[in-house]
């Protein structure tokens, strides 16, 4: 079994996205002390994301903790020795599948989000859905618009529809009336004659 090692120190929480599929994709973790606690915070997204088995092992390859379908949660494994430990994440179907997570191997849950940053972000949704609401205003105002041109267009193309009809119906009737005048005409002239 091929093993994908991405090498990270946890003495500082890092948050990573990565994609993983059949094979694992491992991570390693230093302890430096006895009874350090290893927190993993994760996430997953795809096809079937709950198909996913998620790994704590020590360095001689004794797994420690192992989560199965799993979409989303927190481990959390006290590591007994100092040494290295993995953290390998695998799709357990052929789907690939988006991962996003955190560890942290202090033991202290990091607030990624202040409330001000929350503050900011409502505002800043607010303003969006004011947004979309106007773009969706004006799509309508077009739309409305549109319909009203096209019952307009229509019915200008059917006036000229007929108005071109009863032109030619017009000339046609004009065309014979001057056909039968001119028909009698010579048809008087050639009486008069004989």
């Amino acid at each position: 079994m091929k093993i994908y090692i991405l090498i990270w120190l946890l003495n500082v929480g890092y948050s990573l996205s990565i994609q993983i599929n059949h094979h694992p994709s491992c991570f390693y973790v230093k302890s430096a002390e006895n009874n350090q606690q290893l927190i993993v915070n994760f996430q997953v997204s795809g096809l079937d994301e709950e198909k996913t088995e998620i790994i704590i092992k020590s360095e001689n390859g004794d797994k420690l903790l192992q989560k199965l379908n799993g979409k989303e949660g927190s481990l959390k494994q006290i590591l007994n020795e100092v040494g290295i430990y993995y953290i390998c994440f695998r799709s357990l179907n052929r789907n690939s599948k988006t991962l996003s997570f955190d560890f942290d191997i202090d033991g202290i849950d990091k607030e990624y989000a202040q409330s001000e940053q929350f503050n900011q972000m409502s505002k800043e949704l607010s303003r969006t859905n004011r947004n979309f609401q106007s773009i969706y205003r004006n799509q309508n105002w077009i739309t409305d618009r549109e319909n009203a041109h096209k019952i307009i267009l229509e019915d200008t193309q059917k006036s000229i529809y007929w108005c071109a009809i009863t032109k030619i119906g017009v000339l046609t009737l004009i065309t014979i009336t001057q056909v039968i005048f001119v028909y009698k005409y010579f048809k008087r002239i050639e009486v008069n004659q004989e």
